[in-house]
């Protein structure tokens, strides 16, 4: 399924952009549209500054952004998403940077990730796509967020977009889960890991995370949504073994768009939607609806279940995160 352009009145004029895994695929063409359409300050994330200073330099040589954004300004960070103080030592630099130069950030788009059918344990202990893409993104988002509250003006409110994915409308969690159960500690466990299954699961977490927390941030504070851009021609198999992975990449090439076509639906969520975006879910730019277990019967109990275990997990981390929003 093709994706639509952008509207021609799209822009990021003098917007500051945050964008995490920025360095190659989908992330560096969101980043590149972004300069492209005015943003700058940017701000790109990646797990090593050798990797990102290449991808800042090939950004700034772009023809478009030195003819439309000559003045941009792109700064790189380093960003392990594996380990906890990967995330938090970003965070503080970060945070510490802006507070420094009395900057704010208008737009936080959370794109790093990882996909693999392969268990393997972080050095958090916990489980390698558990730990990368949903509770390391739940981290920072909540220490993302202060900055982007006091960012909010009259004339913008700041943005926050999760990445998430089509795969979560159909995994093994379909009901709130016993309550003797401590259902995060549990994916730890090998026994609980499927192959097929995890990393649509970990954006469902995703989602049922950032749902809870629309409940508790306004759309007058900071409006959240997130975005899927569907099957892209990216190199996310590159984790697979090699038996799959070119049926994969098959797949891509013949029913997939390319990443500057995902690229347009990172843009849009952030540029082309307004507050009737807020805890709704963007495939393809269009909105779409989530996967029953989401929106059923059980969803307000099991939004909440994931939101507690979550924000207990963060805290012997960060102590004190989540409870002053």
């Amino acid at each position: 399924m093709s994706i639509p352009p952008l509207p021609l009145d799209t822009t990021l004029q003098g917007r500051s952009v945050l964008i995490t895994g920025a360095n190659v695929g989908l992330g560096f063409s969101a980043a590149l549209l972004a300069l492209q359409l005015g943003a700058s300050p940017l701000y790109i994330t990646c797990r090593s500054a050798e990797k990102g200073n290449k991808a800042r330099d090939d950004l700034l040589a772009d023809p478009v952004v030195r003819k439309k954004n000559p003045r941009a300004i792109v700064k790189v960070y380093e960003l392990e998403m594996s380990k906890w103080d990967g995330v938090t030592s970003f965070a503080e630099k970060f945070l510490d940077d802006r507070h420094k130069a009395g900057e704010g950030l208008d737009i936080a788009i959370l794109n790093a990730a990882m996909f693999s059918i392969a268990y393997e344990v972080a050095p958090t202990g916990n489980e390698m796509l558990l730990q990368v893409t949903y509770l390391s993104t739940a981290l920072l988002s909540l220490l993302l967020l202060p900055l982007l509250e006091k960012s909010t003006t009259s004339e913008h409110t700041a943005r926050l977009t999760f990445i998430t994915s089509g795969m979560h409308m159909n995994t093994s969690l379909k009901h709130c889960p016993p309550d003797d159960v401590n259902y995060l500690a549990s994916l730890n466990d090998k026994k609980t890991f499927g192959a097929s299954d995890r990393y649509g699961l970990t954006k469902l977490l995703v989602i049922l995370f950032l749902r809870h927390l629309c409940e508790k941030v306004g759309t007058d504070k900071v409006i959240i949504n997130n975005a899927c851009p569907g099957l892209i021609q990216t190199k996310l198999e590159r984790n697979l073994p090699w038996v799959i992975a070119p049926f994969v990449q098959l797949m891509k090439f013949t029913a997939g768009n390319s990443v500057e076509k995902g690229a347009t639906c990172y843009i849009a969520a952030v540029a082309s939607v307004g507050p009737e975006s807020h805890g709704q879910w963007y495939q393809r730019m269009k909105l779409t609806p989530y996967s029953e277990v989401v929106t059923g019967t059980e969803s307000k109990k099991l939004q909440q279940r994931i939101w507690d275990e979550t924000v207990k997990q963060l805290q012997t981390v960060c102590p004190g995160v989540g409870t002053a929003i």
